[in-house]
């Protein structure tokens, strides 16, 4: 069994590298401890899991440094352990994915399956308290992701995990034997074929159009992406240029595709955040609200930063906002005290020397925020 991401993470995840389900749930485990102690903002990964034979079981997205999960594999149980299921059928299929996927789980790692089976079928949560209709569309679409167990037919669901409600779902139904040959092929490396392959096809639906461009992308296929966005979404692919190639690409398609959201990222990545700020009409997403407001931080632009922290909604850069202030203030009352210190009549050069270390200390931690 294994994962495939479409999403990564620079260092630590690659995108459309297969990694065994074992070595992902120990990578995530370990990814997510390290997210959560430095209290970073929480990155979502889209990922797809196979079976050995290449056929398609799952696919959904895992929140790195979500307060909900520890690992990729905790994820995948907690999800589904809290789908209401309509019969026991359905019930059954579950549970043996489950029990599927705990089988490829280090020992250390593993949920205890049964007892939190138990627990679920006595507690029911959310399913009664669902209307008619809502337990008929949830019964529907929670049948289609216990067939894709079977089938290789593709399910997504997103849940409202804090109301405990079903809050909105879904799904994508997928044919088998062309998602078969696709992700067998960028499974085994060759990227360049797999797009050939979906190039094959007669009609692609949205997401597969998204994997193709992606593809196309990362073999700097840039025209043909283009023609598959239309031109005025060059920024769409300079943002995708970024996120598998890095800053130096980014640079090189900025020359021959000048677009505004290339230009902030240029500009943001390399430190330049004057010239970050004053791009003009740059596409504005949650990403680039929280790059644009430590942006402003670098340069005390304070109010701008806490403008931008709204719009994102991102408890991380109002915690750096606050930080920048609570140093900010320390570093003005040392300044203070150093000024005062040397007007003194009975000057402490001992004194002043400490304070201009402490001062020192100060401002590089407001450099590495």
């Amino acid at each position: 069994m294994h994962v495939l991401f479409t999403s990564k993470i620079s260092g630590e995840i690659t995108s459309f590298q297969p990694y065994s389900f074992k070595e992902i749930v120990e990578k995530t485990d370990k990814l997510d401890a390290k997210w959560k102690k430095k209290n970073a903002e929480p990155i979502s990964l889209d990922f797809m899991i196979f079976n050995e034979e290449g056929d398609k079981l799952y696919n959904g997205t895992y929140v790195v440094g979500a307060k909900e999960t520890t690992n990729i594999y905790n994820h995948i149980c907690q999800k589904l352990l809290n789908l209401p299921l309509k019969d026991r059928y359905q019930e059954t299929e579950r549970d043996i994915f489950l029990q599927k996927l705990t089988s490829h789980v280090p020992p250390s790692y593993r949920v205890d399956m049964k007892k939190q089976l138990e627990q679920k079928k006595t507690e029911a949560k959310g399913w009664n308290k669902l209307n008619n209709q809502e337990k008929a569309i949830a019964g529907s679409l929670a049948g289609l992701l216990v067939i894709a167990v079977v089938a290789s037919i593709t399910l997504t669901i997103v849940f409202n995990s804090q109301a405990q409600t079903l809050n909105k779902m879904e799904h994508e139904l997928m044919d088998y034997k062309i998602v078969k040959r696709i992700y067998e092929t960028a499974l085994n490396g060759d990227t360049e074929k797999a797009v050939n392959r979906m190039k094959e096809q007669e009609h692609l639906s949205e997401s597969e159009q998204k994997i193709l461009v992606h593809l196309l992308i990362a073999n700097k296929n840039y025209e043909e992406a283009l023609q598959k966005v239309g031109k005025d979404n060059v920024s769409l692919i300079a943002g995708q240029v970024m996120q598998i190639h890095g800053l130096e690409e980014l640079e090189k398609f900025q020359k021959s595709h000048p677009n505004p959201l290339g230009d902030f990222k240029v500009a943001y990545h390399s430190g330049n955040y004057k010239e970050a700020i004053v791009v003009e009409d740059v596409p504005m997403s949650t990403e680039i609200y929280k790059e644009k407001g430590f942006a402003y931080l670098q340069l005390d632009q304070i109010e701008e930063a806490k403008k931008m922290a709204s719009e994102a909604k991102s408890d991380q850069l109002n915690q750096k906002i606050n930080q920048y202030k609570e140093l900010q203030g320390k570093l003005n009352k040392l300044q203070e005290q150093i000024e005062i210190e040397k007007q003194s009549e009975n000057k402490d050069k001992s004194k002043i020397e400490s304070l201009k270390k402490q001062k020192a200390k100060i401002e590089n931690q407001l450099n590495n925020i």
